[in-house]
Order: C-alpha cells, then structure tokens, then sequence
C-alpha cells in the first residue's frame, strides 16, 4: 500500500470527535473550532449538506482535480486550500475519500480531514472500514488531523472513540446514547441531560474534566459549488 512521505512521530494527536443531536451544533462547534486555522490550512472536506466553507464538488473527477491543485498550490506559495467531497453519500465513496485524504498527506505540513455524519457511513460499531481505519490509525504521523461528527454515536466503530483524543459532547437523544457518552469523557449523565443547543462538554483526552462550552451559531460564509 502506498505510504505518504516525510513521516513524523512528533506530531500530537488531535482527532477530535464531536456528537450530539440533529440540531443540537455539533457541526457549529467543528466550524468554530479555533485550532482549525482559518487561513492557510489544507483542510479536505466530506460535507454531504454543505456546513462548511469551500469548494464543493458532487463528481469524483472534479474534487480531485480541485485538491490536487490545491496541494500544488499550498506546495509552491503556502497558500490555503477548502476542498470538499460532495457526492452520494455511501460507505464506498467515504472509502474512496479517506484514501484520497490518506494520498495527500505529507508529514511535514499540517492536513485537516472534515467528515459529517460518520453514521451515515458505518457498517459496524466493532472496527472502522479499511481506509477509514487507516486513516484514523496512521495519519497522525503524517500531519493528519481528523475532526468528524455524528448524531448516533452508538452506530459509530470503536475506532473513533479509540483515535479521537478530543471529544465534545452535546445533547444526547436516548438513555443509550447518554450513557455511553457520559462514560466516555467523565461526566454524569444528569451533566448531559441539563445542557441546551450549542452547549457542549468538551474531552482534550487529560485527566481534568471536560469543560463547558456555550458557542454562538454562525453561517457558514463561503460555500461554493463548484461541478
């Protein structure tokens, strides 16, 4: 299997999971998280909806176009590039771009893979599907940084839970789903039952216990069609 180049160990993991119900602002928190740079960055997008700023395409051929002259682009002058993925909405095109963001890598600069409704697709809660598990499992070394969302965060493989050091948490719609959450980041879940739209507890994988955060919903400016 192809390896990106310039491997890193140093880099620190910063996947970051975010969940919480239809509505409740877990695609605002990803947008407005600041350690997502807001210029500059190589940020690859799955955004079915769209939430997030960029260049969206809906045909295979011309999100690669798009993302390879984003890389050459950023290669040559440092520039910044919003690429997104668009189309159906299977687990085989979610395999095909996580193989696409896997190929972009390149561990000497920092590359940031934007999933929506990881859900959407998953075929099991055990593991995660190959690339995706690569993905997951490898692309730190490589500058990779993985932020995706999910409504039903009991539909999701374990590998998620496993590889996210960070995690924000907002409301929960079953017992099931609070439970779980609750378990994963130390809190109760009484704490998850009382928060309101765009609150979240927020996880950054430490021993201390995870903040709460209120955000402000904001549209996301800059979307473009592009195919």
């Amino acid at each position: 299997m192809w390896t990106p180049p310039n491997p890193d160990g140093r880099w620190p993991n910063d996947h970051t999971l975010y969940t919480s119900v239809s509505g409740g602002g877990k695609s605002q928190a990803l947008l407005q998280n600041p350690k997502i740079p807001k210029r500059g960055a190589r940020v690859i997008l799955w955004d079915h909806a769209p939430d997030h700023p960029g260049d969206h395409f809906r045909t295979k051929k011309g999100f690669l176009v798009a993302l390879r002259k984003g890389i050459e682009r950023n290669l040559k002058t440092g520039a910044g590039f919003r690429v997104a993925f668009s189309g159906p909405r299977t687990v085989d095109n979610y395999e095909w771009w996580c193989e696409a963001v896997w190929r972009s890598l390149d561990g000497r600069y920092r590359t940031y893979a934007l999933a929506e409704e990881l859900s959407a697709v998953s075929i099991s809660t055990a593991k995660a599907t190959p690339m995706a598990a690569i993905l997951l499992n490898e692309m730190r070394k490589y500058g990779g940084v993985f932020h995706g969302t999910t409504q039903r965060p009991q539909e999701i493989p374990k590998t998620y839970f496993e590889q996210c050091e960070h995690k924000y948490v907002g409301q929960q719609k079953t017992l099931k789903q609070l439970k779980k959450m609750a378990e994963e980041i130390g809190v109760t879940v009484d704490q998850l039952r009382a928060l309101d739209k765009l609150q979240f507890y927020v996880d950054d994988g430490s021993a201390k216990a995870p903040e709460l955060i209120t955000i402000k919903a904001k549209s996301p400016k800059g979307v473009r069609w592009s195919d």
